[in-house]
């Protein structure tokens, strides 16, 4: 978009700690039919790389334009400076986690000419949850009743009365720049917003249409519900509101309606654990109170309701009453104690040295989990490692490895006293975790299908560490695990090897599967594949998949998930995609690890042509490296172990792509010499 063309719509997108979902809400506004916009993207110096995000959006589409702040100023100022930038003749605002639905912007456009360019266009939403769930607006049918024309707030109140948010509107700019209007600081900043531009507004005009999922986190990972003193913001967000009305006699009718709406919503943050700690909710309320006294009007009385008698207990500082009754309504929802005393802690003390192992649903000696356990022997041997494997898989463990067979007593001896736990799947629903102990999640490699959300997420609960191989990957489990872990960005531990493996240790593997240094192996996830001067081997052909990928010259995959850990070879790649394919979390064919082939005629051809192993090919590998392969070092395993076992402080940085050296492949080896 060239300097001095104003398009029709300013959308602001601040963004901190949202890289989970921001590339969802970019793509929402972006395949929108209606393309007269540009976004603001506000980097508030984002620690988890949605600035990165934002620029990868902005050098690909010249809509977006991105601002990016020294400090986490917050949503609000991040807000002002989006603002400060837009060219548009009208802003709206889009949280990063949110959404706009197809024909959005189209629709907005319209309205905005059927009523003659009012100050304010407000429409609906959707609250969308972590499971698919879809929620309405309750006062949804206030859009059909009395939205018709245009009007002011005083003439239709009811429009107040829906949640006080910045992201259900579009706001003429002109309008806001006369009047001044700015966001500010803190949190709830919303509030003072919503009513100085509402009962500012002098035409205002409605959409009867849902325009924006509004996301509902799980886990409270949206801007305002964690829990922290930053809670208390909602006072003096409240009191701007209160003295902008006080200022102006003309909104005395305002009063009691407002003092009502923000009682009502203190006491609805009160109500809330996340928000406010128990230990923290007297303080909270006794503030809350001082914030009614303030604000009371004269003459003011309470209404003959629950809600009446809520806010009555705030205006007149009863907590006493307040929290009886909120423990009384807390001791009707337990459970009975016959079904909570099979649940007791067991009170055997945890062994701080003791590591439990599974892989692969407790089957296998194998995977992450299996290189973390041989790093830990190497750099932690006072951890105690025992390995989980079900009966009819006890051939799969090693001489030497120490282990329990799942289900058995000794199984549930390990479980009660075992401090770590690593697996690359859940353990059992039966399994009750214990204070202290602590699960780390190490995934089986770099997510590609899509996946349905989760909705038992009581196993996710359990986890305190999950790993990734790629920042990529951590938006995706942050995005379908909604849940409290860390995010270890260190890399695949099974990876290591393809990073650390001489090449005689290749050779060797060659040599166990009977190939010698002139054989072209192909190892390929595509069923009865034949290819011209190499020979095929499959993922059942004997070995581990490391070693399977370490004897393997080429890939030929064609939807999976393996092309990723193969990547870290740089060896040739070779995707076999045809029309009938899952639906994954981007398009391979626009983002290859190498040449792509549609069908097994042009595969054939690629190896006869020499085309699959062409700079053209290695240049596409070579970004896809960039992006999938940036943690997977060969050091992933040691990583691990000093963050679990050892010291935090020690953990090793990553090496940059351009000094890694990875495994050499024996065949081009040979031929390079």
């Amino acid at each position: 978009m060239a300097l001095g063309i104003v398009p029709r719509f300013s959308i602001v997108v601040p963004c901190h700690a949202a890289r989970a979902w921001l590339r969802p809400c970019l793509d929402s506004v972006l395949s929108q039919s209606f393309t007269d916009f540009e976004v603001l993207g506000v980097d508030s110096a984002d620690p988890d790389d949605s600035g990165r995000i934002l620029d990868e959006y902005a050098a690909a589409d010249p809509r977006v334009r991105v601002l990016h702040l020294e400090d986490n100023v917050g949503p609000g100022l991040a807000r002002n400076a989006g603002l400060k930038a837009a060219r548009g003749e009208y802003v709206l605002f889009l949280d990063a986690d949110d959404l706009y639905l197809p024909g959005s912007l189209a629709a907005i456009s319209e309205r905005i000419d059927a009523t003659n360019r009012p100050d304010i266009v407000l429409f609906d939403y959707e609250r969308i949850f972590w499971d698919g769930r879809l929620v309405g607006n309750q006062r949804h049918d206030a859009f059909a009743r009395e939205g018709a024309g245009v009007f002011t707030a005083a003439e239709r109140p009811i429009f107040l009365t829906f949640l006080e948010v910045v992201w259900n509107k579009a706001c003429r700019r002109d309008f806001l720049v006369r009047h001044g209007f700015a966001f500010t600081a803190g949190f709830y900043e919303d509030a003072p917003w919503t009513y100085s531009t509402m009962l500012t507004a002098e035409r205002i005009a409605t959409l009867d249409r849902v325009v924006v999922h509004y996301r509902q986190h799980r886990t409270g990972r949206n801007i305002h519900a964690t829990s922290g003193r930053r809670q208390w913001d909602i006072f003096d967000q409240y009191d701007r509101v209160h003295a902008f009305i006080q200022s102006d006699p003309e909104l005395a009718g305002w009063r009691r309606f407002a003092f009502d709406r923000s009682l009502d919503h203190i006491l609805a943050v009160l109500a809330k654990p996340e928000r406010i700690d128990p230990d923290d909710r007297a303080e909270f309320f006794h503030a809350a109170h001082a914030f009614a006294k303030r604000w009371k009007p004269e003459g003011y009385t309470t209404d003959r309701s629950r809600r009446g008698f809520k806010r009555w207990q705030l205006i007149h500082d009863d907590y006493a009453t307040y929290s009886t009754l909120k423990l009384s309504a807390k001791v009707l929802q337990l459970p009975s104690p016959r079904k909570t005393v099979g649940k007791l802690l067991r009170r055997t003390s945890l062994d701080p040295n003791l590591a439990a192992y599974a892989a692969l649903g407790c089957t296998q000696y194998a995977g992450s989990p299996r290189a973390i356990y041989e790093k830990a022997a190497e750099l932690a041997p006072q951890v105690r490692g025992v390995w989980v494997i079900e009966a009819d898989h006890l051939g799969a463990v090693p001489e030497g490895v120490e282990y329990v067979v799942a289900g058995s007593p000794a199984h549930q001896k390990l479980a009660d006293r075992a401090t770590y736990f690593v697996n690359d799947t859940n353990w059992a629903a039966a399994l009750q975790k214990r204070p202290g102990q602590l699960h780390l999640q190490t995934q089986r490699g770099t997510p590609l299908e899509k996946v349905a959300p989760v909705r038992d997420l009581h196993l996710v609960d359990r986890w305190d560490f999950n790993l990734s191989a790629n920042r990529y990957s951590s938006e995706i489990w942050e995005r379908i695990y909604p849940s409290y872990f860390e995010q270890l960005e260190y890399g695949s531990p099974r990876n290591d090897r393809l990073l650390t493996a001489t090449a005689d240790e290749v050779r060797a593997v060659r040599s166990g599967l009977g190939f010698d240094d002139s054989q072209l192996v192909v190892l390929s996830t595509v069923e009865d594949l034949e290819v011209p001067e190499g020979t095929v081997i499959g993922l059942s052909a004997g070995p581990r998949i490391e070693e399977l990928m370490l004897a393997a010259d080429v890939l030929v995959a064609d939807c999976s998930a393996l092309l990723f850990d193969y990547a870290n070879l740089d060896r040739p790649i070779v995707l076999l995609l045809d029309s009938d394919r899952p639906a994954t979390y981007f398009d391979l064919a626009e983002l290859p690890p190498g040449l792509v082939a549609h069908s097994r005629a042009e595969l054939t051809a690629a190896f006869q042509s020499g085309a699959f192993a062409a700079p053209e090919a290695a240049k596409h590998r070579q970004l896809f490296r960039e992006r999938f392969c940036e943690y997977d070092d060969g050091r992933a395993a040691e990583r691990v172990v000093q963050r679990l076992f050892g010291d935090a402080d020690a953990v090793p940085p990553i090496t940059p792509l351009a000094e890694r050296s990875p495994a050499p492949s024996a065949y081009w080896s040979r031929l390079r010499a």
